[in-house]
């Protein structure tokens, strides 16, 4: 079967599925407690047998290996073959006998549409579901596209995403809608991304668009946000730096790790929001990370035009 004829059928698969299914309800994370904990120290990695498995797997076992001691920082895999299509029973077993387990899973959109039902049956928890795309293709501003629509910003991968990308001179953006605000003590921080320029819209605050070599207007038609001449820019205090840095692994700050490829650093930094190392908790019900580089965009070691699915979830 062709390449065509294949991404063809799973769209037809995908939207058929969700239409008639619906999604699981992503659920807001409940307060810090032992079974929060517990979750987090029990995270497993599901991988869907698709050609970014390897990939995505070398990100996240680097997350696993800064901000977890569990198994001397080794991530638990479990390997798909064809279970979602010929034994998808046994994916319900091992969902339904997770307790207190968080899993990460990362699949091709035909498996994805079947392995949110299954979530659903489970009972599980739907806490991110993300959308990435590598678009293959010299002639298009943004070639890196993310899409995550999460139970709150608790969940939110974007900051440190953008953070990596950016640094590694990738054009790219990144939509984040969050179903609730933070809660806790970190509510309402402000993001402090020096490499951008925030913005919120003067007359819906909650959204704000963080631009990099690009302006508000055209980076919100970009994404494909309603154009609007109304941004407001929002002035925070930052510390100069060039470098990023991540300030919550510990009381002394370290450099983030270097990738090869983009499919790593998704995975990385969702595990490692996985593992509730997230920076800022924006107090916003969308908010937008849109980077265009001046440089050539860099090599992508083959993996341009790209795409899969992102789960995080709590059983």
């Amino acid at each position: 079967m062709d390449e065509t004829r294949r991404h063809l059928i799973k769209g037809i698969l995908t939207g058929g599925t969700l239409l008639a299914l619906g999604i699981p309800r992503i659920t807001q994370a409940a307060p810090i407690n032992q079974s929060l904990f517990d979750s987090t120290h029990n995270c497993k990695l599901l991988m869907g047998a698709t050609p970014i498995d390897e990939a995505f797997a070398k990100g996240a076992q680097t997350a696993c290996a800064l901000y977890s001691s569990y198994r001397q920082g080794i991530l638990p895999a479990f390997q798909l073959e064809d279970e979602l299509l010929t034994n998808p029973v046994r994916i319900v077993d091992l969902l339904t006998q997770s307790h207190n387990m968080r899993w990460v899973a990362v699949m091709d959109d035909a498996n994805a549409a079947i392995f949110t039902e299954l979530v659903r049956n489970a009972e599980g928890r739907l806490l991110a579901l993300g959308s990435h795309t590598s678009i293959s293709s010299d002639n298009i501003s943004l070639p890196l596209r993310h899409v995550w629509t999460t139970a709150s910003p608790a969940y939110s991968a974007g900051e440190l995403l953008a953070s990596i990308l950016m640094q590694n001179q990738h054009n790219f953006s990144i939509v984040e809608n969050f179903l609730a605000p933070p809660r806790g003590d970190r509510a309402g921080k402000e993001a402090n991304l020096s490499e951008f320029l925030s913005y919120q819209w003067a007359d819906q605050a909650p959204i704000r668009l963080h631009c990099a070599g690009v302006s508000p207007l055209e980076a919100s038609q970009l994404i494909g946000w309603r154009a609007s001449e109304n941004w407001q820019p929002i002035f925070s205090q930052t510390d100069g730096s060039s470098t990023y840095q991540d300030k919550t692994a510990s009381a002394t700050a370290i450099e983030l790790p270097q990738f090869d490829n983009w499919i790593e650093v998704t995975g990385y930094a969702t595990v490692a929001t996985a593992l509730d190392k997230g920076i800022h908790q924006e107090l916003c019900s969308s908010r937008a990370f849109v980077h265009r580089s001046v440089q050539r965009y860099p090599d992508q070691h083959g993996l341009a035009g790209k795409h899969f699915v992102s789960f995080v979830i709590d059983v």
